[in-house]
This record gives structure tokens, C-alpha cells and sequence, in this order.
């Protein structure tokens, strides 16, 4: 997924240095994906060496040396080619506190009950920040792609909500 993103915010937004990319991800796909630095730089290296990516120097005045980042024609073709393989839709949960559930006997309760609490509020808190930065980006949004933020928004707050609404009835049913 990472390469995507970095193709894709390339395309979207011209050629970038790493921090400005990762400057980008924090602030338009936090919701939805946690990327780091290192991390970032990795796939630049890598997508570059692939040949999806040019790079080249730059120096700003007398601010260091940048190596800026361009999408090649062959990165093109491979951000087609992924974003369509991903048109199979698919949701495939992973929900490693069944666990907790399952084996819950060689737990306390009371400690099952506390967890859920905090739980609920970690997830209210991310459920409100979400429409916070909903709010934010909407305005800065181009029209021809309001839809379509709109449309991720949803699903993230969907489920996040499902989420919430999960946890509060089993902490009812633990009462």
C-alpha cells in the first residue's frame, strides 16, 4: 500500500522530498493509514531503483541538499496497475481481542470490563477526530474529488462506529 500512496500523492501533487511526501500522507490520509518516515525513504529507494521513480538534487539557498522525487512513466503504469487490482473490493476484519473473549476464563472480569471502557473512549475520541479533519479537508478538497473524500470519510467512520456500537454492548453485557 505505501507505494501507492507515494505514487499516487506524487502524480496527484508533482515532485516532492521525503519529508514533503510524508508531510502530506500526516496531513490527508492519517485516517486511514500510519506511515513513517523511515519508512517512506525505504520505498523511495526502492521504488526508484524499480525505475517508478526518478530523483533528482536539489538545494534550496543554503538549506541542504534534497533528493526530489519524480513519478516515471513506468511508475504511471504500476499506480494504474495497482489501484485497479484493488477494484476487487474486499473486508477481511482481523480482531485480535476475540482472542481476549475466547480465553477469557484465565482472565479477570473486572480487567475485561476496564479495557472495554477505555476502549470506547479511544474510539469516540478517533470517531470525533475523524469528523474533525472531515471538516478541515472538505475545504480544501477540489469539488471533482468531493465525492470521493466524502465516500472514505464514510467508511472510516462507519467503521469505527460499528466499532463503538460493538464495544458498548458487550461492556452492557458484561454489566
Amino acid at each position: 500500500m505505501i507505494p501507492l500512496y507515494i505514487l499516487g500523492l506524487l502524480q496527484r501533487f508533482g515532485p516532492q522530498h521525503g519529508y514533503q511526501i510524508k508531510k502530506t500522507i500526516a496531513e490527508q490520509l492519517s485516517d486511514f493509514t500510519q506511515i513513517k518516515l523511515p519508512t517512506i525513504y525505504y520505498h523511495l529507494e526502492k521504488m526508484e531503483n524499480d525505475g517508478l521513480l526518478s530523483a533528482s538534487s536539489e538545494k534550496p539557498g543554503s538549506r541542504p541538499e534534497k533528493t526530489v522525487y519524480a513519478v516515471t512513466d513506468k511508475g504511471v503504469e504500476a499506480f494504474r496497475s495497482k489501484l485497479t487490482g484493488m477494484l476487487d473490493f474486499e473486508f477481511r476484519p482481523d480482531f485480535p481481542s476475540d482472542g481476549v473473549f475466547y480465553f477469557s476464563e484465565y482472565l479477570q472480569t473486572k480487567d475485561i470490563f476496564e479495557h472495554l471502557r477505555s476502549y470506547i473512549v479511544k474510539l469516540q475520541k478517533i470517531i470525533d477526530s475523524i469528523e474533525k479533519h472531515k471538516s478541515v479537508t472538505m475545504q480544501y478538497v477540489p469539488d471533482d474529488v468531493k465525492t470521493m473524500v466524502n465516500i472514505i470519510f464514510s467508511h472510516h467512520q462507519r467503521h469505527y462506529q460499528a466499532e463503538l456500537d460493538w464495544a458498548v454492548e458487550s461492556l452492557n453485557r458484561l454489566n
